[in-house]
């Protein structure tokens, strides 16, 4: 610094104050971000156009609210969204039925669960009593590929896979296939928004009825105990099943 030139001088002091002043401001706001804020969004995997997992999204999304951290969603095929959750590129599943920890086993279960289905048949033209997955046979089913119960029921009957919700109901509308097997509120969700005039229908009784669970990447392992108390609370308070009901409502009136 030049003493000679007070101007000089001056200039340098000012600068440097304000620099302290800037990182005093800095490290105040950098103390006063709440944890949740500061930490990235957990990404979790949904199956795309599948009501299934829309209605169980504002309970995923409540539970990790409820621990401080925000989620984002990441629409993928069905399979897909599972692989890349084991993968560990998601941080883990929306909702899945129990057991698929076992053919994915970098997934944990969470517990309890986030959401209570049915899966049933669909169809235009069938008339026959069906109550379960063997009433099937005989038939050409189609299921959305990647959707686990139903790839497990039909195993062996050689069912038709499709790209997702919308698909499936094309070609069931179509006469390409005698039944699809989807969930119950899923399917009303689907004939309401795209095929309201296509006559189709559930047939006979559910073939399965389960819950879900919210599936998480192991390197997420330390979220389980927190997430775990979240849901055990919203169960209890009765949270779980107003934000169910509160979503099927919504999605009817879309």
């Amino acid at each position: 610094m030049d003493m000679k030139n007070p101007t000089l001088s001056k200039s340098f002091c000012f600068r440097r104050l304000f620099r302290v002043c800037a990182m005093v401001v800095l490290s105040a706001t950098a103390w006063s971000i709440p944890a949740s804020t500061a930490a990235k969004p957990v990404v979790i995997s949904v199956i795309a156009n599948e009501h299934t997992h829309e209605l169980a999204k504002p309970v995923v999304r409540e539970a990790y609210r409820r621990i401080g951290r925000a989620v984002k969603f990441d629409p993928l095929p069905a399979r897909r969204a599972l692989e890349w959750a084991n993968d560990g590129v998601t941080d883990g599943d929306l909702a899945r039925i129990a057991g698929t920890e076992k053919p994915f086993p970098n997934l944990i279960k969470l517990s309890p669960p986030v959401f209570h289905f049915s899966g049933v048949a669909f169809a235009t033209k069938v008339v026959r009593p069906i109550s379960e997955w063997k009433d099937l046979k005989g038939l050409s089913i189609g299921i959305v590929r990647g959707i686990r119960y139903s790839e497990i029921g039909t195993e062996g009957m050689n069912p038709i896979p499709t790209n997702d919700m919308t698909h499936l109901f094309k070609i069931l509308k179509l006469g390409r296939i005698d039944v699809a097997v989807a969930v119950l509120e899923a399917g009303r969700i689907e004939i309401r928004r795209n095929y309201p005039d296509a006559g189709i229908h559930p047939v006979g009784e559910p073939l399965l009825v389960a819950p879900l669970y919210h599936y998480i990447h192991v390197k997420n392992g330390h979220l389980v105990q927190k997430l775990e108390a979240a849901l055990r609370e919203m169960e209890a308070d009765g949270e779980i099943e107003a934000l169910r009901e509160k979503a099927l409502k919504e999605a009817f009136e879309k």
